[in-house]
């Protein structure tokens, strides 16, 4: 260096016959090279464009696939040297396990590359005249930098996509879970079918002990029932036999009567005390037969008794059948007090107060009370039994009745009026029309009420049958024309009310 120094480059030139401007660009490339490889950055900016790597992935083939270790392992171990972390998994081999294989691919899914393109910038930033223009080259410097990143990552995961594609163990390992899958459903679908096959033979086993436990249960109850039976039999037939004893005793005393006159009196009396004894009572009477005062005595205090008890029941019987029919007179009396004035407001007072009204039937009771002429004091409990009783017995026919009762009020009305005029000593032409139409509804409301007779049905089962649905609207006219005693609207009230009749029959059965 310091001959050099000392006899300057010009003479280094001109004894080795050198070219000054060919060893100037070469001294500034060897400089640029030390600055570019002496710092890591440098480096790895130099490496990364290395000319000599292959960028290529092995495409999905069945070749590739059949020769899997060898195309893709070279390829996994030259792209590892990209990788920020130290510690790369490689391909492997067939016999690696599972967690292996699945550690593979989760590292180099999740591939950190530390590969970078600054080497390639097109754009010289040192060469830039001011700010703004060194500002826009950094720019586009930077988005060339990142869509080459973006290619590289595209291409590593490429790669791994690949080879996961190709990779044997994958799919060996899919089909050795598809089966463990398999036969774990196999496994529980027998644990299933032995568990419901257990359950049915439970079931089968709890079945027949309750049908034995019943069958037991049900001879138990028949051998009771029987000797119940045969028990019963055996204490009425020493029943009988005691009673036959008794009953030939007091039979061979002439029923213990003075004369023959009350003789049919004490047979029916040793009878009814016979059905009343019981056994120890008979056994006790057989006990003294021989003796026959004690005999008679006995005889005789069990009759005054048995008669006595059967007196005083006899007695308490009428008491309550007279008691009970008090109570339905009173009950009948309280629903006869309904005139048939107080029965329309009762009509109208439950449609006015419906039910959920605050102290309904009272309101009810308190409104009779204030409209009625004749009775001033119901109470809530003669409206509620009036009321059910108008709901049993009477029914839908209620609002008719009451229509009924209104005309025949609105007529006894207007005939009051009509005597009143007449003897005033006049009669308006108004009074006379409203005479008129009274007679009028009179006899209409005495003709709907008229029965029909069994020559009228007659004549309407043939009128029906003579003018069916297809003559049209005259057919009631004629209908009526033809039966002569009834109009249309009758004819077809008649026809709806035979209908309903029909149909509620067939209802019935």
């Amino acid at each position: 260096v310091v001959s050099t120094q000392s006899t300057g480059s010009s003479g280094i030139n001109a004894e080795y016959g050198g070219n000054t401007k060919v060893d100037e660009e070469a001294f500034t490339c060897i400089q640029k090279a030390y600055e570019q490889l002496c710092l890591i950055d440098g480096k790895r900016a130099y490496d990364s464009v290395d000319p000599m790597f292959d960028n290529d992935v092995p495409n999905v083939t069945e070749h590739n696939k059949q020769n899997f270790y060898k195309v893709f392992g070279p390829v996994i171990e030259k792209n590892a040297q990209w990788s920020m972390n130290k510690n790369v998994p490689m391909l492997g081999s067939e016999s690696e396990n599972i967690d292996h294989v699945n550690d593979f691919y989760n590292f180099w899914y999740d591939f950190k590359s530390w590969r970078e393109y600054s080497y390639l910038d097109e754009e010289e930033r040192d060469k830039a005249e001011h700010k703004e223009e060194r500002r826009y080259l950094d720019k586009l410097n930077k988005q060339e930098r990142t869509r080459r990143k973006k290619e590289e990552m595209t291409r590593i995961r490429l790669l791994v996509d690949n080879c996961y594609a190709c990779d044997p163990r994958i799919k060996a390992f899919n089909e050795d879970r598809k089966k463990r899958k398999i036969e774990a459903k196999l496994a529980k679908q027998e644990a299933y079918r032995q568990e419901q096959e257990a359950l049915r033979l439970q079931k089968e086993e709890e079945e027949r002990l309750r049908q034995e436990e019943e069958q037991k249960r049900q001879q138990e109850e028949k051998e009771k029932a029987d000797a119940e039976k045969k028990e019963r039999q055996k204490q009425n037939k020493l029943l009988k036999a005691e009673r036959k004893k008794v009953r030939d005793c007091v039979k061979n005393n002439k029923y213990f009567c003075k004369g023959d006159d009350n003789v049919v009196k004490a047979m029916e009396n040793m009878e009814v005390l016979l059905q009343g004894l019981a056994i120890d009572d008979l056994k006790k009477l057989n006990s003294v037969n021989k003796n026959l005062n004690e005999f008679s005595k006995l005889y005789q205090s069990y009759m005054t008794t048995h008669l006595e008890a059967l007196e005083t029941k006899t007695k308490e019987n009428l008491i309550k059948a007279k008691q009970s029919q008090e109570q339905h007179k009173d009950q009948s009396i309280s629903a006869d007090k309904f005139t048939p004035q107080d029965i329309a407001l009762l009509v109208k007072a439950v449609k006015i107060y419906p039910p959920g009204t605050v102290n309904r039937w009272n309101t009810i009771a308190d409104y009779l009370n204030q409209h009625s002429a004749v009775c001033k004091n119901y109470v809530n409990k003669d409206i509620i039994q009036k009321v059910k009783n108008l709901q049993s017995r009477e029914g839908d026919d209620l609002k008719s009745k009451v229509n009924e009762q209104a005309f025949d009020h609105f007529e006894k009305s207007q005939k009051q009026r009509i005597n009143e005029v007449v003897a005033g000593g006049g009669i308006s032409s108004k009074d006379t029309m409203n005479s008129a139409l009274l007679e009028n509804g009179a006899s209409k409301e005495k003709k709907k009420k008229l029965p029909w007779s069994a020559e009228e049905q007659k004549l309407l089962e043939e009128g029906l049958k003579k003018f069916p649905q297809s003559v049209g609207p005259e057919r009631w006219d004629k209908i009526a024309e033809l039966v002569g005693s009834r109009t249309k609207k009758d004819c077809m009230r008649r026809y709806k009310d035979l209908v309903e009749q029909i149909k509620a029959k067939k209802a019935k059965q």
